[in-house]
C-alpha cells in the first residue's frame, strides 16, 4: 500500500507521459421519469464498473495490482499529472459541480489533504476490497455511481418514514447529535507520544490515515501501518551511505 501511495505522488508530480483518453462505453438514460432515468443509469453503471474477471475463473479479478484499473488493467500511475484532476459532475445536470473538488481531492486524498489509497471493491459497492482502482472516466462514472445510489437511498428512507405515519402513526425523528467539542480519552493523551513519533517518520515505513467524522467534523478514526519492509530499506540505505567513503578522502 506504502509503494501505491508513492507511486500515485509521483504520478501527480513527475509524470511526463502523454494524456491519456480512454473510451468508456456507458451511455447515460434518457428516460422522462428522473426515477426510472436514475434506476436505469445505476444499473447500466454497475455493470460497467464490475472489475473484470479471470475466463474461467469467475471468482477472481483479472487485474488486482496497485496502480492498476480493475476494468481495464491499464497502470494508472503512467496516465499523466492531470488524469485525475478533473472536477466531480454534478449527478443531475452531468455539469462540472461547485466547490472546486476533483477526482483526485475526492478519492486520493484524506480530510487533511495528505494521500490515500482509493481500491475498487470486487461487487463495485459491495464485496471485498481490491488492490486495483479504476482509471479516471470509470472513477468519475463510480461517483455518478454512489451519488444516484445516495440518492435513491434517502427516497427510499422518506418513503418508509410516510408509510409508517399513514399506516400505524408512528413518526421518524431524527436523532439530534451533539456536536459539542469533548475531550479526548485518556487513553488517547497517554498515546500521544507515540503518534508523535509515527508523525516524526511517517513515509519511512509508517502510514498514517485520518478519518473525519462525517457529522460531528472529529477526527475520530485513526489508523497506523507499519511496513517493516520499507523500514528495513531506509535502515540499509542509511548504513550504506555511511559506509561509503567521501571524496575529499
Amino acid at each position: 500500500m506504502d509503494d501505491y501511495i508513492l507511486s500515485m505522488l509521483v504520478f501527480m508530480v513527475g509524470a511526463t507521459t502523454s494524456v491519456y483518453y480512454p473510451q468508456v462505453n456507458f451511455e447515460f438514460d434518457n428516460d422522462p421519469d428522473p426515477i426510472l432515468r436514475r434506476k436505469k443509469n445505476i444499473k447500466n453503471a454497475r455493470k460497467v464498473l464490475m472489475p473484470a474477471r479471470k475466463w474461467m475463473m469467475p471468482g477472481f479479478p483479472k487485474y488486482n495490482e496497485y496502480g492498476q484499473c480493475c476494468v481495464t488493467g491499464v497502470q494508472l500511475t503512467g496516465l499523466g499529472p492531470d488524469a485525475f484532476d478533473k472536477p466531480l459532475l454534478d449527478p443531475d445536470t452531468l455539469a462540472p459541480g461547485e466547490g472546486g473538488k476533483t477526482l483526485f481531492t475526492k478519492f486520493f486524498a484524506d480530510v487533511t489533504g495528505k494521500p490515500k489509497a482509493f481500491v475498487a471493491l470486487m461487487g463495485v459497492d459491495t464485496g471485498s476490497p481490491l488492490r486495483s482502482s479504476y482509471c479516471p472516466e470509470l472513477l468519475q462514472l463510480y461517483w455518478l455511481f454512489s451519488q444516484w445510489k445516495l440518492q435513491e437511498e434517502d427516497e427510499h428512507m422518506n418513503e418508509r418514514s410516510s408509510f409508517l405515519w399513514r399506516k400505524k402513526r408512528i413518526k421518524m425523528v431524527p436523532k439530534q447529535i451533539d456536536t459539542t467539542e469533548r475531550p479526548s480519552p485518556n487513553l488517547v493523551q497517554e498515546l500521544e507520544p507515540f503518534f508523535q513519533k509515527c508523525l516524526e517518520h511517517e513515509g519511512k515505513g509508517v502510514q498514517i490515515n485520518q478519518y473525519q467524522n462525517s457529522i460531528t467534523g472529529e477526527v475520530d478514526l485513526t489508523t497506523i501501518t507499519l511496513d517493516l519492509r520499507v523500514m528495513r530499506l531506509a535502515e540499509n540505505a542509511v548504513a550504506l551511505s555511511d559506509s561509503t567513503p567521501s571524496e575529499a578522502r
